[in-house]
């Protein structure tokens, strides 16, 4: 009797879910119209959104840090370098420092002299693919008299700081990632002009590479006058043979730096001009708001629904 009762208990559950099923496809069901119309509209406007959207090229080179490729014989003086209070800079500084100093605000305020970098970072408005023509927002910037035009505020100036080109850079422009265990780098510059993510690339990487070997040089050049002084101050043979050993590295490191171009960072896929954009994906952007109208719209006709059918209750 029991099981009996059970029985017919969830034959009626089973029903009330068909009944309920039933009722919410024939809900739906007769508000396709409006469905259609709901999800038409937002559908035409995710077009044209989506049209209006810029293009953004990426430009992307592969390298590899010198100090993993070609390891210098300086780290035999490094127990020497020490005793003697000198610190050995290696044939092309760390990887990792060499990342975090394109990375670095000094960095970007150096990139910025170069011409047209910093309206091309904060005012570049379009992009013309038949005159490959870079264009600025006119409230921003005048390219014809190279003269900034945009409302100060209280924390922003008539021309943008480095520390605003840094944030733009940080956040829309560069992109880096490193494999820790093959040691490649892949450096990559997104901009609505193609070639000017691949100049801009380019002008990265050279300088990135200049500044290091300028470091280097000039550490180098302070333990050269150092090691020196200490030569001649000394009359010990077994001290005078480490200094001696201590200056042929430094003028390893000297001759490492004036014969490298690339001397931090190696090229193994040079910067190029894009030819395909990068973002936005139109095609999905269209896709999902559709979807999302459609969805949407369903939502709208059964709130309709059970609203309406609670008022006539009531």
């Amino acid at each position: 009797m029991i099981e009996s009762d059970q029985n017919n208990l969830n034959n009626s559950h089973l029903l009330d879910d068909e009944i309920d099923l039933r009722e919410l496809f024939n809900v739906i069901w007769e508000g396709k119209k409006l469905i259609i119309l709901i999800t038409s509209v937002v559908a035409i406007f995710s077009i044209i959104y989506s049209l209006m959207l810029p293009n953004y090229y990426s430009s992307e080179s592969v390298l590899v840090g010198r100090d993993s490729e070609d390891p210098s014989s300086l780290s035999q003086y490094s127990g020497l370098a020490s005793l003697a209070g000198v610190s050995l800079p290696s044939s092309g500084s760390s990887v990792f420092e060499v990342l975090e100093i394109i990375k670095s605000r000094e960095f970007v305020k150096h990139l910025i002299t170069f011409e047209d970098v910093l309206p091309s970072i904060m005012a570049a408005k379009t992009y013309d693919l038949a005159s490959q023509e870079l264009y600025f927002d006119t409230e921003i910037y005048d390219r014809r008299t190279k003269v900034w035009t945009r409302e100060p505020s209280t924390s922003k100036g008539i021309q943008p700081s480095y520390l605003e080109a840094h944030k733009a850079y940080l956040d829309d422009i560069l992109s880096i990632s490193h494999d820790t265990e093959t040691g490649f780098v892949s450096i990559k510059i997104e901009h609505i002009s193609p070639i000017f993510a691949k100049d801009f690339l380019a002008l990265v990487i050279k300088e990135a590479n200049a500044l290091n070997r300028e470091i280097d040089i000039d550490t180098s050049s302070k333990a050269l006058d150092y090691l020196k002084k200490e030569l001649s101050q000394t009359s010990l043979v077994e001290i005078k043979k480490s200094i001696n050993q201590l200056i042929e590295s430094q003028l390893e490191t000297r001759m490492l730096a004036n014969i490298h171009d690339e001397y931090s960072l190696i090229s193994l896929e040079p910067p190029f001009i894009p030819e395909e954009i990068s973002r936005p994906n139109r095609l999905l952007i269209v896709i999902l708001t559709t979807m999302f109208g459609g969805i949407l719209s369903i939502i709208i006709i059964l709130i309709r629904h059970y609203s309406l059918g609670k008022e006539t209750i009531n």
